[in-house]
């Protein structure tokens, strides 16, 4: 193979590890193992992932049924290997799996030196957490002495960490008893006929659970300054045709037109009866996002105009962006209802001449939501939000067909954390 050739493959991530991050069959749907959610953070043309985790296994029988060397085997310089186990080490009960605490240490010398001697980089991650609540409502931990060796070899071998074990613990605690239930493979009878008798599983994931543990090692990357990172994906919508729009079919109300811009071309609506939606919500199961968008409202419209509009399918919950239009100005609006909880953005003192193109984001880090226009911050109040499940968004108008929106709409972008200024979008 020639250098030129051998420089156009894709860097490969190969995930050794146990059920919580394994592929799952059919039959065993909607359980979902979060290193099948790992792929969407990352532009496939130049990142892959390769599962190779497996239900039930340890370190040892992973290493025992020849499953580790299958990945050394196929390793290249440059790639990498992310490498999670303890459920099963730890579980003495199961004879079987279970690999006792200097053993486990050994094994995850051996991974990270069998890496390396392939120029090929490991990543050690802590094990996830499992739902686990005592009967006042305390977190319990279930993993012992396991975590802290993974992170011990880590420090002691120089080896990137992502520790799951602690960041799932924030995640699934912020959730609560119940709440955190959604995360899990937690069904009533006759939900599923998978499980005809219900299930609940307080250690394998539900699709969501699934996705936002993905990225929570997404953020583990970032955080590391691997430089796997700059290749994840940032979901970019070229709102410049009417047939499909970010990789996702459409549904169209009246006759919205395709215009040119000084930039390329645009979507433009009339403020009475066009709109646009999307079949995707792109910031499903983010604990923190980035909502980017490049519009230019024009005179004439209503004073109340919602033209992005993110919502769940299952409830109402949602994140929206609307204008205020009086005459030839106009302000910004910006929600995000979760559940009981709500804040509203309302920046009446920060007006806009109209018939303009604007860079507007709407930025949640977790903890606080802060909204854009054309990188200064106008905006900002506390909220407490739980990850938005799959769901659609609309362009140019309300989800239920009212306060249309007259403008444009140029493109929009959407990230899977918190964006500082200096990283928006150009207009």
């Amino acid at each position: 193979m020639s250098s030129v050739a051998h420089a156009q493959q894709p860097i490969m991530i190969y995930l050794a590890g146990d059920s919580t991050m394994a592929r799952k069959l059919p039959e065993k749907r909607p359980e979902t193992g979060w290193g099948e959610a790992l792929q969407q953070f990352f532009d496939e043309t130049k990142v892959r992932i390769d599962n190779h985790a497996q239900n039930g296994r340890s370190t040892r029988t992973f290493i025992e049924e020849k499953r580790w060397q299958a990945i050394v085997d196929r390793l290249k310089a440059g790639d990498y290997v992310f490498i999670q186990f303890g459920h099963n080490d730890a579980s003495k009960e199961k004879v079987d799996q279970y690999t006792p605490p200097a053993d486990y240490r050994r094994n995850l010398i051996r991974f990270v030196g069998d890496v390396r001697a392939k120029k090929a980089i490991p990543v050690l991650l802590t094990p996830v957490m499992r739902r686990r609540f005592d009967k006042d409502g305390q977190f319990q931990d279930s993993h012992g002495e396991y975590p802290a060796i993974v992170r011990a070899v880590a420090a002691e071998n120089k080896v990137a960490l992502v520790d799951m074990h602690r960041k799932s613990e924030i995640v699934i605690k912020q959730y609560g008893v119940e709440a955190s239930r959604k995360l899990f493979l937690q069904l009533k009878p006759d939900e599923n006929p998978n499980y005809p008798k219900g299930i609940e599983d307080n250690t394998h994931f539900s699709p969501l659970g699934a996705g936002i543990m993905a990225s929570l090692a997404v953020d583990g990357i970032r955080e590391q300054k691997l430089g796997l990172a700059k290749y994840l994906n940032l979901k970019t919508w070229k709102i410049d045709n009417l047939k499909a729009i970010g990789g996702s079919p459409i549904t169209i109300s009246g006759t919205p037109q395709v215009i040119k811009s000084p930039a390329g071309k645009a979507v433009s609506f009339n403020g009475k009866d066009q709109g646009v939606v999307v079949q995707q919500n792109p910031i499903a199961g983010a604990r923190a996002f980035t909502i980017e968008a490049i519009f230019r409202p024009d005179a004439g419209g209503e004073f109340e105009q919602r033209w992005l509009h993110i919502q769940e399918d299952t409830s109402d919950n949602r994140a929206l962006l609307e204008i205020r239009a009086t005459g030839n100005e106009w302000f910004l609006d910006t929600f995000i209802n979760s559940g009981s909880n709500k804040l509203t953005l309302f920046a009446e003192k920060f007006k806009h001449p109209i018939g303009r193109w604007y860079h507007v984001a709407l930025v949640f880090d977790g903890v606080t939501m802060r909204h854009y226009v054309d990188a200064q911050e106008e905006m900002s109040g506390a909220l407490s939000v739980s990850p938005l499940g799959p769901g659609k968004t609309s362009l140019g108008v309300r989800m239920n067909h009212v306060s249309c929106f007259k403008g444009a709409i140029r493109e929009a972008r959407f990230t899977q954390r918190a964006l500082a200024p200096s990283e928006f979008m150009k207009k």
